[in-house]
């Protein structure tokens, strides 16, 4: 069984228990970020838990009709966020097969999930992600930031790892992204630490338009 079923099959049920009342996500960055929404705008959050980072934001800027959607493959996370939050539109789902058309969404957030996705489905999510964010929009990504790749046993599950990486570059390198904002924290600080292993970050990018990027010479 690979680390996607784990995950949908009782894993992803048992981080949300286990996480059910973490602190998830750093709100101080979402902040940053906010200023860049707009009125109708379309956001998707992949790793949504039960939604409480996309209800924040509706909070920050109830001036604005936004449609919020998010993903993840704990079934009792998305049964539990539709009950709290029933103006969300929540989905059990996974990176790699995003269940919604080609450009989309204004904005993706992909919520601290990419250290836990199989190495064989880490392009098709680049894929995905890529396919239902249309050009002029954001993505913004809140993961473990590292100079190198680190793998890690995963201590809940037996044949699952952790996955330690710099996740911008995997979008930055071919120049349809711009890197426009990143906040550096920790699990329990809210500043940069000196230790790889617990370096997180949340980094804004900008989807460019192709035909301001591609120009006849």
């Amino acid at each position: 069984m690979n680390q996607k079923n784990i995950f949908l099959n009782n894993e992803g049920d048992q981080w949300f228990k286990r996480k059910s009342n973490h602190h998830l996500g750093n709100f101080l960055a979402f902040n940053s970020f906010i200023p860049l929404i707009k009125d109708k705008d379309k956001i998707l959050e992949i790793g949504t838990s039960d939604g409480r980072v996309l209800d924040y934001l509706s909070i920050k800027i109830p001036k604005f009709n936004l449609s919020l959607f998010g993903i993840d493959p704990s079934y009792e996370s998305i049964n539990s966020g539709s009950q709290k939050y029933p103006d969300l539109n929540l989905k059990q789902g996974t990176s790699d097969q995003i269940q919604f058309d080609d450009n989309y969404f204004d904005v993706v957030i992909l919520g601290f999930c990419l250290y836990l996705v199989d190495r064989e489905l880490m392009f098709k999510t680049v894929s995905e992600v890529d396919r239902t964010l249309k050009q002029g929009g954001y993505l913004v990504i809140t993961d473990f930031e590292t100079p190198f790749p680190i793998k890690r046993n995963y201590e809940h599950a037996e044949d699952c790892f952790s996955y330690k990486n710099n996740y911008s570059n995997f979008f930055l390198g071919g120049g349809h992204y711009s890197l426009i904002n990143k906040i550096h924290f920790t699990d329990s600080t809210d500043i940069f630490n000196p230790d790889i292993n617990e370096r997180v970050s949340t980094s804004v990018l900008y989807k460019e338009h192709y035909s301001e990027i591609y120009r006849l010479g």
